[in-house]
């Protein structure tokens, strides 16, 4: 039976102004809106605001999405959609004999449901994505080909063990992925050169794709790692972006005003360059990603063994506290008191879950680093950290930008950042509503028919006739996030109702139990322009 939204102000997506209408929805499609007779069920949603449903361009759903199809904390912010297959760490394809050590090494970033792992393929994976209550876009990701041809080895890869990572980005275009991502900062993605990424990136190209990159620099030398974004979009001709834009650090603070210049010149030059950002000054990611990347070649097992060499200590100790010229730590760049553990596996150590990394080392009479040492080893990697490391004055000139969407970056384990329930609201509440940054309708834009575009979702994204009936229902002038870094698993306010292919996912807000998600395909053609 149809179901009309009456009375509400409709916003496109494309960043136009809102007007009065009915929107009615017929199976998995908008049938109609605008100035038109209700059909069906009526739901009055006078004074809200009715938008297409939010895209999450940055999403480590990657495993909870089969373990937790509800996924409230996505579908209770207003998002319909998850990218996954984030860093270049994508769950696929993946042999056999690579699943434990894998799945130990993402399991501070994507967490470790207890899944029964039959896919090896991306198809197979792709498959098993589908049936959340929303829908799942996914990447294949580089670190991910890499293991599978190479293992962790920090070496350049010969032309047969390139040529056959071109094979496996391929495969993974034609089974489903929609593009392909890397994480300069996370093994064994920085064992590449930029070489390497060329080469991939002409896979990309050929499949109509796109690229996305956790930059190798996003500190000091944030302007090198925006070069080297783009001259492979340059040399390959992909398109190209930018993972959580964000000047790291206290050296970087203040250079957002020359990354907006250097990615509108790239744009004026003729690049496809693009990017997303989270509205907080904190980050969130695993904790071992504060060792350096050689640590990380010989997997997990030497990793460890790396932990308790007491003759490699004060190499390791070295280059955390004082960095390289390679490589940037996120402790030279900030400090140890900049790290709050948000996620452990063991009951014995959830105490230390809020508390940053010196409370804890006086709790147990260590020193900071002895302190990450034992937490890594006692769960087994299994830990996740906020990253205390942005100034807000860059958040904001970031976040206006034309060419730049909003996302999550949520970790869904342990006590995660606030952005896992948070992001949407945040940006609709405070920053367009209570700070007057931009406007709702540019906004709107930017969380649905921008990321629609990048991703290549045809009739998603927007409220027109015919389109896929992903909509979220919003009260404008009390959305509001309520999580915090003491209390992040609060849900916030004003997101009234959703819907993921016409299916009522959200209802006064309250989620259903609906599950309508389905795992989404890039379209080759679909259309949009640079925005």
């Amino acid at each position: 039976m149809p179901v009309t939204l009456v009375n509400g102000t409709l916003y496109d997506g494309s960043g136009a102004p809102g007007r009065r209408g009915n929107l009615i929805i017929d199976g998995d499609r908008i049938a109609a809106l605008g100035d038109v007779a209700p059909l069906g069920e009526r739901i009055d949603v006078s004074g809200q605001a009715v938008s297409p449903g939010f895209i999450d361009t940055h999403s480590h759903c990657d495993l909870v999405c089969m373990s937790d199809r509800q996924l409230a904390p996505k579908l209770r912010q207003g998002i319909t959609t998850d990218l996954l297959g984030q860093d270049g760490l994508s769950e696929a394809p993946i042999k056999a004999e690579d699943v434990d050590r894998w799945r130990t090494h993402l399991s501070g970033l994507n967490d470790d449901p207890s899944l029964d792992w039959t896919w090896r393929d991306f198809g197979s994976y792709f498959a098993r994505i589908s049936g959340a209550a929303l829908n799942m876009a996914a990447m294949v990701g580089h670190g991910t080909v890499r293991l599978h041809v190479m293992g962790m080895d920090n070496r350049p890869p010969t032309p047969a063990e390139l040529t056959a990572m071109q094979a496996l980005v391929d495969d993974a275009m034609t089974s489903g992925a929609c593009g392909f991502s890397t994480g300069l900062i996370y093994s064994p993605c920085v064992y590449s050169d930029t070489e390497e990424l060329i080469a991939l990136g002409h896979v990309a190209r050929r499949n109509d794709s796109f690229m996305v990159y956790h930059m190798r620099y996003e500190g000091a030398r944030v302007l090198d790692g925006m070069a080297e974004v783009f001259r492979i979009a340059r040399e390959s001709g992909a398109a190209c972006h930018i993972s959580h834009f964000k000047a790291r650090g206290k050296q970087a603070w203040g250079k957002s005003s020359a990354m907006v210049e250097a990615v509108d010149a790239a744009r004026a030059a003729g690049l496809d360059i693009t990017a997303d950002q989270y509205p907080y000054t904190a980050g969130s990611t695993m904790l071992g990603a504060l060792l350096p990347p050689w640590c990380h070649a010989r997997g997990i097992d030497g990793l460890n063994a790396y932990l308790r060499d007491a003759t490699v200590e004060q190499r390791i100790r070295s280059e955390i506290e004082n960095g390289r010229s390679d490589w940037e730590s996120s402790i030279a760049a900030s400090s140890w008191d900049s790290i709050m553990i948000s996620g452990v596996r063991s009951e014995a150590n959830r105490w230390t879950i809020g508390k940053r990394i010196p409370e804890i080392a006086r709790g147990w009479g260590l020193d900071n680093y002895q302190t990450m040492v034992r937490l890594l080893l006692e769960e087994n990697h299994a830990v996740s950290m906020i990253l205390f490391m942005m100034d807000e004055a860059d958040v904001r000139r970031l976040l206006v930008q034309p060419w730049l969407m909003h996302c999550t970056d949520g970790l869904m384990g342990g006590e995660p950042h606030p952005r896992t329930y948070g992001t949407y609201p945040r940006i609709l509440g405070h920053y367009v509503r209570d700070e007057g940054l931009m406007s709702l309708p540019e906004a709107i834009r930017k969380m649905t028919s921008l990321p629609a575009w990048r991703l290549g979702l045809r009739d998603r994204g927007v409220l027109r006739e015919g389109a896929f009936a992903d909509i979220t229902v919003f009260n404008p002038d009390t959305v509001i996030d309520r999580s915090t870094y003491s209390h992040p698993r609060a849900f916030p306010e004003g997101i009234e109702h959703v819907f993921v292919n016409g299916v009522a996912a959200v209802r006064n807000g309250r989620e259903t139990g609906n599950l309508a998600g389905r795992a989404l395909r890039r379209e080759i053609g679909a259309p949009g322009s640079a925005r």
